[in-house]
């Protein structure tokens, strides 16, 4: 009895100390659901019917993807796709087969598991209306043209190797979409070689009709292979938009500070605004270009009921739209202003603002070198509204200290900085790297841009005319890792372009270095960059 007292107690301490934690349904389910078979089953041949069944291992639901269910060659309209069982699926449709045709339907991404919505990725069903499947297929990867970047959910499309119209006119033969990596499959092809393309749908309709639509396209006719060729070449597509023809505005959006930011699809002379509501008023723009005269800050003289305004936007052409201003976030009341790289050593400092100045009082600015003043003159720079040029009498020297008073600056709509102190006067040399970089590559080339951009993607530097066998010496680097860049300037207008369907015009090609390129300071570093094998 004793024992069985002990034992009892012992329980309770026991479960006394255990901890209370919430019922774990086990680790999350991330499968999609299996095809556990098919009616009639994938690969059928002299198919003749309307419809096939799938049955899967779990239960499941119908996602509609867009722009439907993606079949090859496409049908119009497309077929349907519906649950017709707790693990089952019908596809089915009205059009007529065409004879002797293979045709592949891309399940993965329409059927998911009930529970987790995962899709059966991957999942392809086929049927042919003759006496054989086609079994041949093309694969490769589609990337951004200027960045790069992988494409996902780009259409790649498949045309006959004369076809040269259906891409804006009509309708592929085979088609597919990319992944998030950009990889692509298209299977169950022919024998004959094909016309590859890539297409960012934007109307849902399998062409490029629309100027805002990214494509891609293969310069060379592509001859499908077997699926398990070793030796098969990977097919690079790389997308682009093509340049508009004629001036277009592009985007605009009101910005921070209160520049209404214009981007347009050619370069200007010049861009107008006029209030087609206003009445009366003083209201003028200052306008601020790019080095390229493409893209335009406007600053507006009164930000005072500028939402209740409709902007007519007019170039030394023709007008081009009609535009409003909203500002989405409130503007911030305190300047912002930075300095600007200049020489290695000299007198002269530069600033810049974060809007345009209206005043400057030079006995708020004091620059010192050890607590004793320089003398110096201040003064907005002429060629730039945002810019203050500080210039000393003599050199000056490492360790000086130059303070902006919030009182020293005024921008156009009455916003001061905050108290400013920078230490100025030029940085040893040790302080900065160097950087020389070699181009190896074949002798018809042509030119090219080389740059070096920051962890930011910002351009630090740049240099045009690049050759073969071209080095380029770039001096007093800020330490950090940068990005070497390589735009082959086809027609040496000293910026990439891209290409041009009508044309059959690839877009300029760009190349990254493989690798990161750390600059360090203090450091001499010497990269020769081979492109023959690219």
């Amino acid at each position: 009895m004793r024992r069985a007292g002990l034992a009892l107690l012992s329980a309770l301490l026991c479960c006394g100390c255990a901890q209370v934690r919430e019922i774990s349904g086990g680790p999350k389910d991330e499968e999609g659901p299996i095809l556990e078979e098919a009616s009639p089953p994938s690969g059928t041949v002299r198919f003749a019917g309307d419809r096939f069944v799938m049955l899967f291992d779990e239960r499941v639901q119908v996602n509609r993807p867009k722009g439907g269910l993606l079949v090859s060659p496409p049908m119009d309209p497309p077929p349907t796709i519906s649950v017709s069982g707790a693990r089952e699926v019908t596809v089915s449709w009205k059009n007529e087969l065409r004879p002797n045709t293979t045709y592949s339907f891309a399940i993965g991404e329409a059927v998911q598991d009930l529970s987790e919505r995962n899709p059966a990725r991957g999942l392809t069903y086929a049927l042919s209306t003759g006496d054989a499947v086609d079994s041949l297929s093309v694969t490769g990867t589609v990337t951004h043209a200027f960045s790069g970047a992988p494409v996902e959910d780009a259409l790649v499309m498949a045309y006959d190797a004369q076809d040269t119209s259906s891409f804006t006119k009509g309708r592929p033969m085979f088609v597919t979409r990319t992944s998030k990596g950009g990889r692509f499959a298209l299977t169950y092809l022919p024998l004959p070689g094909l016309r590859i393309a890539a297409l960012k749908d934007l109307n849902g309709n399998y062409r490029f009709d629309l100027p805002a639509e990214e494509i891609a396209f293969s310069p060379a006719v592509i001859t499908p292979v077997g699926r398990n060729d070793s030796l098969a070449e990977e097919t690079s597509l790389h997308l682009f938009q093509e340049a508009s023809t004629t001036q277009r505005i592009l985007s605009a959006e009101v910005l921070e500070d209160r520049a209404l930011r214009i981007a347009l699809a050619l370069p200007a002379e010049r861009l107008d605004l006029r209030d087609v509501a206003r009445e009366g008023g003083r209201l003028s723009w200052s306008s601020e270009w790019n080095s390229m005269r493409d893209t335009v800050l406007l600053w507006p003289s009164d930000t005072t009921a500028l939402s209740e305004g409709r902007f007519e936007a007019r170039t030394e052409a023709a007008t081009l739209d009609t535009l409003r201003y909203r500002a989405i976030k409130p503007m911030p009341f305190a300047l912002k202003v930075k300095p600007q790289p200049g020489p290695a050593t000299g007198r002269m400092l530069r600033l810049r603002a974060s809007r345009p100045l209206s005043e400057l009082r030079a006995e708020a600015i004091r620059l010192q070198v050890d607590s004793v003043d320089m003398a110096f003159t201040a003064m907005k720079d002429p060629n730039d509204a945002r810019g203050v040029l500080i210039e000393a009498l003599d050199a000056i020297p490492p360790k000086a200290m130059l303070t902006v008073l919030p009182k020293a600056l005024r921008d156009i709509y009455g916003g001061a900085p905050d108290t400013l102190r920078l230490a100025v006067g030029p940085a040893p040399e040790s302080a900065f790297g160097i950087l020389r970089v070699t181009l190896i590559a074949d002798d018809d080339i042509g030119p090219c841009i080389l740059e070096l951009l920051d962890q930011g993607g910002r351009i630090v530097r740049r240099a045009l005319g690049v050759r073969n066998g071209t080095r380029v010496d770039w001096e007093r680097l800020e330490p950090g890792n940068h990005t070497i860049r390589l735009i082959v300037d086809t027609n040496g207008d000293g910026r990439w372009n891209p290409g041009r369907w009508s044309l059959q015009q690839q877009p300029e090609r760009v190349f990254l270095h493989s690798e990161p390129t750390n600059v360090r300071a203090g450091w001499d570093l010497g990269i020769s960059w081979d492109l023959r094998s690219r």
